[in-house]
């Protein structure tokens, strides 16, 4: 059995040189029904499915959700949910809050509760879902027409993101492996909406000492090839237990 009150939305953020970017989809209404526990009754199906604006019009997009099934929990289920809409394990996920509005989805009383994804589209190959009939990043000032209040659940997660990346290094899983000094602060310009003096920038990430230097420099760029780095996982676990504050600014 499902529970038809409460559901899950993922907010998958990626980014790449267009800026900070959001992954939606379009389901295929057959595949989904296909695709749900023989427990689930017609009625349930009809109640929760036929009416949804993702299946019912071409015009809407959606995040990546579904009605929690009463044996899993919510974390269980949202990662299950990232993995079959990027077919990745392992990726970055945090709750972002719930949205209990009354009408927030007008036929039925629904609370979801929202999560938000950080990976790197340039570094992955994404596995379109079985029930997915388009899967597509936008710009975040380029939404297209969305079901119910999805587009207030990714207004939230930014505004938990841009805290986030203020105090912990979350930003650092929008970023390839290995990566240039003016990369992390690019991705934190777009983050942040907002232009940084690039020498206090390195200044203060430099000696934070969570960067690995590859000693390696790019290769086949046009301009003087930067360092490359990487990110030291265990350095900073260790800063965190002790009382590690990685504000930027």
């Amino acid at each position: 059995m499902i529970l038809n009150s409460v559901s899950v939305d993922c907010v998958i953020f990626g980014f790449d040189k267009s800026g900070l970017r959001v992954l939606l989809n379009q389901i295929d209404k057959e595949a989904l029904q296909q695709s749900l526990p023989e427990q689930i009754s017609s009625d349930q199906i009809k109640k929760l499915y036929e009416q949804h604006p993702v299946l019912t019009s071409d015009r809407f997009w959606s995040l990546f959700g579904g009605h929690v099934p009463e044996d899993k929990d919510l974390d269980e289920y949202a990662k299950s949910l990232l993995f079959q809409a990027t077919g990745l394990h392992n990726v970055f996920l945090q709750q972002i809050r719930t949205f209990g509005s009354l009408k927030r989805v007008p036929y039925t009383r629904v609370i979801t509760v929202g999560y938000y994804s950080l990976i790197n589209p340039d570094h992955y190959n994404l596995k379109q879902s079985s029930i997915a009939k388009s899967l597509q990043w936008f710009n975040l000032n380029e939404l297209p027409p969305l079901c119910f209040d999805h587009d207030k659940i990714i207004e939230q997660a930014l505004i938990k993101l841009r805290r986030e990346v203020m105090y912990h290094p979350v930003g650092f899983h929008l970023l390839p492996e290995k990566f240039t000094l003016t990369e992390i602060q690019s991705l934190y310009e777009v983050i942040l909406n907002k232009k940084m003096d690039t020498r206090n920038f390195r200044k203060k990430i430099t000696n934070m000492e969570l960067l690995i230097d590859s000693g390696k420099k790019q290769q086949n760029v046009a301009h003087r090839a930067a360092r490359l780095y990487s990110f030291d996982t265990k350095v900073y676990e260790k800063l965190k237990e002790e009382g590690l504050n990685f504000r930027i600014e």
